[in-house]
């Protein structure tokens, strides 16, 4: 039984993982500094519109009726949405070609560029329909029944971990060189099988093992974290964040991986 195991994991798309991270440091580097490179943008983009964009009430008195100022305001949202959508897909599509590098030579080809944007924005507009979904089933849910409510986060969190899986093997695919249609196809059929379990197992211990150690560390020193809260909820939430990056960065890999093993490179 153990040699078994042992040969699955030898063979496993979370070996080739590690071992890609450890034979390509410096395109893991790359990586980072690209996701960097595009927060840097995000933080620089809500900076320019806070400071340059009039609030609400200055354009609802510029305009002549309600219907005109929901007309601006949607336009802008829509604007800021696919600015947000071009940079992350031209960042993103530099980033998948440095985790394919880490499997096999590979050129970045930049013309794929505006497939990469159609994704994402179809990405976003199904991940907007979900999250409206789950608002209106929160609304629902709201000094109703406990069991009610189990209910809804049961299927709330099942959504959120296919939709999440759909995602990054819709990247991982798209990469690999398959078309826009082809590469939500696979994606699809993917998602609904048990391609994901072992890298949804592995972050959901992760995690578990991850709070189960602040939990274990509040017992141990819970006087000192009445006395420092502030201090302790900062550093906390900083650690929290870069093992949160360091997890998603490793489940990016992960799926490439396990896209590559299952629909192969075009």
């Amino acid at each position: 039984m153990l040699k078994n195991i042992k040969k699955k994991y030898k063979s496993s798309s979370f070996k080739k993982s590690f071992a890609a991270i450890k034979t390509n440091p410096l395109l893991l580097f790359y990586v980072i500094l690209l996701d960097a490179g595009f927060f840097a943008v995000f933080y620089l983009l809500n900076i320019v519109l806070n400071n340059f964009l009039p609030d609400n009430a200055q354009i609802a008195t510029t305009l002549s009726s309600q219907s005109m100022f929901f007309i601006v305001m949607l336009l802008i949202s829509i604007l800021y949405f696919v600015v947000i959508i071009i940079a992350y897909s031209f960042f993103n599509l530099i980033i998948l070609g440095n985790i394919r590098k880490m499997s096999h030579n590979y050129s970045h080809d930049f013309s794929l560029f505006k497939n990469m944007f159609f994704l994402n924005l179809l990405l976003f507009i199904v991940f907007f329909i979900l999250l409206s979904i789950f608002n209106y089933l929160t609304i629902l849910i709201v000094n109703k029944s406990l069991w009610l409510a189990a209910i809804v986060f049961l299927l709330v969190l099942v959504l959120v971990i296919f939709s999440y899986a759909f995602h990054n093997f819709s990247h991982s695919a798209f990469i690999l060189g398959h078309t826009l249609k082809t590469t939500l196809t696979h994606a699809l059929k993917n998602t609904l099988s048990k391609a994901y379990l072992g890298v949804i197992t592995f972050s959901i211990v992760f995690m578990i093992i991850y709070f189960g150690l602040y939990v274990i560390l509040g017992l141990l020193i819970d006087n000192f974290i009445i006395q420092n809260y502030n201090i302790f909820i900062n550093t906390a939430s900083i650690i929290t964040l870069i093992v949160a990056y360091v997890l998603f960065t490793f489940n990016r890999i992960y799926f490439f991986f396990i896209a590559e093993k299952r629909i192969g490179k075009v």
